[in-house]
C-alpha cells in the first residue's frame, strides 16, 4: 500500500529516500502513474467529516490525530502521497514518516484546498 501525503515544503537529504512536497498538478501526475501499483497509497489526514465532504479519488482516510498508530502499521518501503486541508497536519506526518525511515513520501503542497483550486478531481461530498 502506498500513501500520498500533502502539505508543506521539505526534502530529505538521504540520497536513497524521497521525502518531498509536490505542487498539486505534479502530485496528480504521480498518482496517475502509480495508481495501479500495490505499494502505492494516497492518505487523507483530515477528520472523517472533512474526508466525507470531498477527497482525492482513491484516498484512504487516516485522521492525523490517530496517525502515529496507523503510520506504524504501514510498509516503510511503500510509496505514499499525503495531504490535509492546507498542509499543516500533513507537514507533521511527513516529518514523522521521514523520521520513521519511510523511503518515498510525497506531500501535496497546499493540501486539498490547492488541489481543488487547480481544478483536479475530487470525489464524495
Amino acid at each position: 500500500m502506498a500513501v500520498l501525503i500533502g502539505g508543506c515544503s521539505g526534502a530529505d537529504p538521504t540520497p536513497d529516500r524521497i521525502i518531498r512536497t509536490l505542487p498539486p498538478v505534479e502530485a496528480s501526475a504521480l498518482i496517475e502513474e502509480m495508481r495501479r501499483h500495490p505499494e502505492f497509497a494516497i492518505i487523507d489526514l483530515r477528520r472523517s467529516d472533512e474526508f466525507a465532504g470531498g477527497h482525492i479519488p482513491g484516498a484512504v482516510n487516516i485522521d492525523s490525530a490517530a496517525s502515529p498508530e496507523h503510520i506504524a502499521g504501514l510498509d516503510p518501503d511503500g510509496v505514499y502521497v499525503v495531504y490535509c486541508q492546507r498542509g499543516g497536519r500533513s507537514a507533521g506526518v511527513r516529518k514523522m514518516m521521514q523520521e520513521a525511515g519511510f523511503s518515498e513520501v510525497y506531500e501535496i503542497e497546499g493540501g486539498i484546498g490547492a488541489w481543488k483550486a487547480a481544478g483536479l478531481p475530487v470525489t464524495g461530498g
